[in-house]
């Protein structure tokens, strides 16, 4: 298993730091999810310069609109990278993008702006008046870059309503109500690569596939997202140990969708496991780490004629938003250092640096064109 990237020990007075940093950004994910406006500063901490006022647009409600508008500052519309392409500015270069709001823009634009309109809204053509009234420009400063990455941690679509701090417009009591983070609690919560865990509990749980299996579960310090570990029979750690590295599907893993080929994946795992033992680590990362509420959004857009990835990349993240570091921190918690990985996911293999076992589930005519994408556009790797 691929062990470069262990970070060496912090010292006592920069763990502290890192903690505090974590404690911070923690409490901003939290404020950002219930719709209150947190306050963020540039990249290094160092002061006012460069602060900004931000709001998930998806939490929004109108009273907290109408806040903002109160402000008298202008109001910016910040949003992920490929979300250009969808309001018709392919010309700006690669990345994220910050937008001028037209002058009486109302918090249904905004959303609009965002795709992220109200549930059981179809993603509706923008009106020339926003297309041209809302300018485009390129979000190259840290502390807006920053500002998309938070968003992502707290699971909420990379769209934020946005002021540029401006000690004097804003009123002092604005931004003295306002939680404070800063772009370098960011960088310090994410240096490190693989996160810390614990484990908090584990019981015997006997499977269909094979009565004799243990489930632990595990949660990262800073953030708090659950692991589960399901230890199937009994693997010999002396050997390389078959892993399955399982992303959350509730829609396919619990419900059973035709969507997607995610249960039946964890399901034929299980049974492969189950012959000579192994561990399946269920990983939350629902939605390639995207959260349930922008997965549900991109099955609309897919729904309207998107395929899985370019749907993502529409409402402004990444291909794939998920990294393995936590599952080398539960191999490791687990004693095992050296594993056979069942997947087609050629990024799980680079990041482990590991033996491949092929997994693959049955194509159905709801599927097809999602698995078509994953093998054609993602790299995932065929059937033998």
């Amino acid at each position: 298993m691929n062990d470069r990237h262990s970070p060496p020990p912090l010292a006592p007075e920069a763990a502290l730091e890192s903690d505090l940093a974590a404690v911070r950004v923690d409490r901003a994910t939290t404020e950002l999810k219930h719709g209150r406006a947190v306050r963020l500063s540039d990249a290094d901490g160092s002061g006012p310069t460069g602060a900004l006022v931000i709001a998930a647009v998806e939490a929004l409600t109108a009273t907290r609109f109408g806040w903002f508008a109160g402000l008298g500052v202008p109001m910016q519309l910040l949003l992920g990278g490929d979300r250009r392409h969808a309001l018709g500015a392919e010309s700006l270069a690669a990345g994220p993008m910050r937008l001028d709001l037209p002058p009486g823009a109302t918090l249904d634009d905004v959303m609009r702006l965002a795709a992220v309109t109200p549930p059981g809204e179809a993603q509706a053509e923008l009106p020339q008046r926003l297309r041209s009234g809302a300018r485009p420009a390129s979000a190259d400063t840290p502390a807006m870059l920053s500002a998309l990455q938070l968003a992502k941690r707290a699971r909420l679509a990379p769209a934020l309503l946005m002021v540029v701090e401006q000690p004097a417009t804003l009123p002092r009591v604005a931004a003295a109500q306002l939680l404070g983070v800063s772009g370098a609690d960011l960088r310090i919560t994410q240096c490190a690569v693989i996160p810390k865990l614990r484990r908090i509990s584990d019981a015997h749980v006997p499977l269909a596939a094979r009565e004799d299996c243990e489930l632990a579960l595990f949660r990262e310090e800073n953030g708090g997202a659950e692991h589960l570990a399901i230890i199937v029979g009994q693997p010999d750690l002396s050997q390389p140990v078959p892993v399955r590295l399982h992303s959350s599907c509730l829609t396919g893993d619990l419900l059973g969708s035709l969507r997607c080929d995610c249960g039946d994946q964890l399901r034929r795992a299980v049974e492969r496991l189950a012959v000579d033992g192994g561990v399946l680590l269920y990983l939350e990362q629902e939605g390639r780490s995207i959260g349930l509420a922008n997965k549900l959004r991109a099955y609309r857009l897919q729904d309207a004629g998107l395929d899985t990835l370019d749907a993502d990349h529409h409402l402004g993240f990444a291909a794939d938003e998920r990294d393995y570091g936590a599952a080398v921190a539960m191999l490791r918690e687990l004693g095992i250092s050296r594993i056979r990985l069942l997947t087609n996911n050629p990024k799980k293999i680079d990041a482990l640096a590991v033996e491949r076992l092929s997994l693959h589930a049955p194509v159905n005519p709801h599927n097809a064109r999602y698995i078509e994408t994953k093998q054609q556009r993602a790299g995932h790797l065929k059937e033998d």
